[in-house]
């Protein structure tokens, strides 16, 4: 392993610092001050209003399915229950993750709660990358500490070690995991993020243009080009179980030139004769949404289902939003859309056009981003994991 940053001598005052989710500036001062460790980049790693975290190589198998967080010392408890097991890698330091089995991976990354308690009131909230929930994986991470998925909060961070792990679930593909891949994202909250919400109409107006913060699906067809010619779509659905099986997805592989190709992996879905689209039983796909998002550099946005469980189907957003998300588009374009996940459960559902699927959470800022950087999905329109090459060359 590489050597971790040490602590800082004297903590800084962070008590000036305004309510609100730490931008990249501030990002960076945690790690100045040793309140999040970890290897060697860890300040490139600091992004508009999170933090990706890297895995550590280690793997292990949860041998009866996924465990819950149940407070400190987790990973000491799984082991002491035999209820993990070690997965070696092999020789190229990979190790591959099959479909509907459950891993344990630890974080490179550690929280130092003794300068998280002294220094602020600081909460945390983390969600998978957009890159793997497009895979249809589903990578969960756990404080040592908590008790819930998904952050923590200044109690729990009392008994706690500061470790950090990601339950990860392969549903459609395998994947392929490496140290130093990034699967989740964590953001930092002075104060409770419930307490910094933004829920006025001037603010909602002002991230996507209606007083109402509800996302509705597009069914609008995207000119994609498949293995016939061109054609038009308004979701990709996932071709699970094919003859032969697919390769694993690398992580250490993406964009135009390293990524996967997509066309066995995906099929562009065109729209129903009646208007509506059908979520089949068990099948995933990738959407979009109607409505366009500008983020401006002062609020951070989190985009939750409106229902989870939506009739027989579940319905996610993996990633957050950040500052800048479609504000300044590289094309010249005004606004992005979002993506959305769904996967069917039982029986068919029918999807028609506009229908609600999810609500934006946003966040007050504690200052205002001032990076320039775009986000490698803030030109998307119907778009896939950047696991994947581009589908076709009209493909931003």
């Amino acid at each position: 392993m590489l050597r971790s940053t040490p602590m800082a001598d004297a903590m800084p005052d962070f008590s000036f610092w305004n309510d609100g989710v730490l931008s990249q500036r501030q990002l960076i001062e945690l790690c100045n001050a040793g309140i999040l460790t970890g290897p060697d980049g860890l300040k490139e790693l600091c992004g508009e209003s999170a933090i990706d975290l890297r895995i550590d190589g280690t793997v292990y198998e949860l041998k009866r399915g996924s465990v819950k967080p149940f407070g400190p010392r987790y990973i000491e408890n799984l082991q002491a229950k035999e209820l993990v097991e070690k997965i070696d890698a092999e020789p190229d330091g990979s190790v591959t993750l099959k479909t509907s089995k459950t891993y344990l991976l630890p974080v490179a990354e550690r929280l130092d709660k003794r300068a998280l308690l002294w220094s602020l009131e600081c909460y945390g909230q983390a969600t998978a990358k957009s890159s793997i929930g497009r895979l249809d994986v589903l990578a969960r991470l756990i404080v040592d500490g908590a008790k819930v998925y998904e952050g923590f909060t200044p109690e729990c961070l009392r008994g706690s070690t500061g470790q950090l792990f990601v339950e990860v679930t392969p549903i459609t593909f395998p994947i392929k995991v490496r140290e130093g891949d990034k699967l989740t994202q964590l953001r930092f909250f002075k104060s409770s993020p419930w307490s910094v919400e933004l829920t006025d109409a001037e603010t909602s107006n002002r991230v996507l243009a209606s007083s109402d913060r509800s996302l509705t699906v597009s069914l609008k067809p995207t000119p994609i080009a498949d293995a016939e010619g061109a054609s038009k779509a308004v979701a990709f659905k996932a071709e699970r179980d094919p003859t032969p099986p697919h390769d694993a997805i690398d992580l250490s592989k993406k964009g135009k030139i390293e990524g996967t190709d997509p066309s066995t992996y995906w099929k562009p879905q065109p729209l129903n004769d009646d208007g509506y689209f059908e979520i089949e039983p068990s099948a995933f796909y990738i959407l979009r949404s109607a409505e366009l998002i500008s983020v401006p550099r002062d609020i951070a946005v989190y985009c939750r289902a409106s229902d989870e469980a939506v009739g027989e189907m579940r319905i996610h957003y993996a990633g957050f939003v950040h500052p800048r998300f479609g504000l300044d588009r590289t094309d010249g374009g005004c606004g992005t859309p979002l993506i959305f996940e769904v996967r069917g459960h039982n029986v068919p559902v029918l999807l028609a056009h506009r229908e609600r699927m999810a609500t934006l959470v946003l966040y007050r800022m504690s200052e205002p981003y001032q990076g320039l950087e775009n986000s490698v999905y803030g030109t998307q329109t119907l778009k896939l994991s950047n696991h994947f090459k581009p589908w076709a060359e009209n493909e931003s």
